[in-house]
């Protein structure tokens, strides 16, 4: 009978896992009262990694510092979410794509739906289209530092009517059969945004694999979404691509330099940016004052600062011109181990 019981229970743990399909359409919740984007203002854009709203107060386990911390306080993510709330007012964007947050059903973060209550700090009408998909979920992970639910997702904020959207399943990290099942299913969320100009602008927000340097995983994930993009090319549809995507720049190895042993050394990003229009700009990321582009704060307390760029955005050079780009490092240094990447974006008419 304990045995019966012991595989039900496994059972049950397993199919809570799901497995995702290459491509599968997601709900979009928008309010009627959304406005169509014109095209005749600019976009602006922020993307952030919130770390699941931790906050910089711990170091955790997976950390460079490897840390004892499994798990925030329930005080620090409306903290935090605070904090994420007042840097999206003071910037102000349009299209808000946020990576790594969770909801109700992750045990990690005390069951907090983290984008329903950043919504209601940021009010009711001002981002009244917003759409989500996860790349993380599980009933229960049997992790030593985990050992209970994870529902961790992309989502994006509009200011502007979205119509649609769908999740884009990206190459799965190779693993053995049960890890491979418990592990992340990282993905690439498609928004459609609808424009006055005809075509609507497809807002991709994603996040890579981390710890994938010598397996060839982020080249495959890096060919996956230029074949997205390829795609809503054949279509003339414009489009964005923003995002964590745990990788160095293709910058001369400047970066590489002082973290090779966890990035490859010939980035796969190079091939984006052989093709597409980029920020942060390689001319930037060659200066001397490259630092004003890194993106990444490790929680790691040995580090004293932001010290590598792993988060873009890149964009369609023939549909979208770029006007104004920066990472807003001085006032979100304490937000989370990833900072924000804020780009002004006009059509070309």
């Amino acid at each position: 009978m304990l045995v019966l019981t012991a595989w039900v229970a496994a059972l049950i743990i397993w199919r809570q896992a799901p497995v995702y399909p290459p491509l599968v359409e997601v709900a979009v919740e928008c309010e009627n009262s959304a406005p169509i984007w014109s095209g005749s203002r600019p976009l602006r854009i922020m993307s952030l990694n919130v770390q699941f709203m931790a906050g910089k107060e711990y170091v955790f386990y997976y950390d460079q510092g490897q840390g004892k911390d499994r798990r925030p306080s329930a005080e620090s993510v409306y903290h935090t979410l605070d904090k994420v709330a007042e840097r999206i007012r003071a910037i102000n964007p349009d299209l808000v794509l946020l990576q790594e947050i969770n909801d109700s059903g992750d045990s990690r973060t005390h069951y907090i739906d983290q984008l329903s209550e950043l919504q209601q700090r940021l009010g009711n009408l001002a981002y009244p289209c917003q759409t989500s998909a996860y790349y993380w979920k599980a009933g229960f992970v049997p992790h030593p530092q985990i050992m209970g639910s994870v529902s961790m997702k992309l989502a994006t904020l509009s200011r502007y009517a979205v119509t649609t959207a769908r999740r884009h399943q990206l190459p799965l990290m190779e693993n053995d059969l049960i890890t491979q099942h418990f592990y992340f299913q990282r993905a690439v969320l498609e928004a459609r945004l609808k424009s006055a100009l005809g075509a609507d602008l497809a807002v991709l927000n994603t996040h890579f694999d981390a710890w994938g340097a010598g397996s060839g995983l982020m080249q495959r994930q890096v060919a996956k979404v230029i074949t997205i993009i390829e795609q809503l090319e054949r279509e003339s549809v414009p489009w964005i691509l923003a995002g964590d995507f745990n990788m160095l720049p293709p910058d001369g190895n400047r970066q590489w330099r002082r973290l090779q042993n966890q990035y490859d050394e010939d980035s796969p990003l190079q091939l984006i940016y052989d093709r597409y229009g980029a920020v942060p700009a390689l001319e930037s990321l060659q200066q001397n004052d490259a630092h004003k582009w890194y993106t990444h704060f490790p929680n790691d307390p040995q580090v004293a600062g932001p010290d590598r760029t792993i988060d873009y955005l890149f964009y369609d050079p023939e549909r979208l011109q770029l006007l104004s780009a920066f990472v807003d490092q001085q006032k979100s240094l304490d937000i989370s181990d990833h900072l924000p990447v804020v780009v002004e974006l006009t059509p070309i008419h």
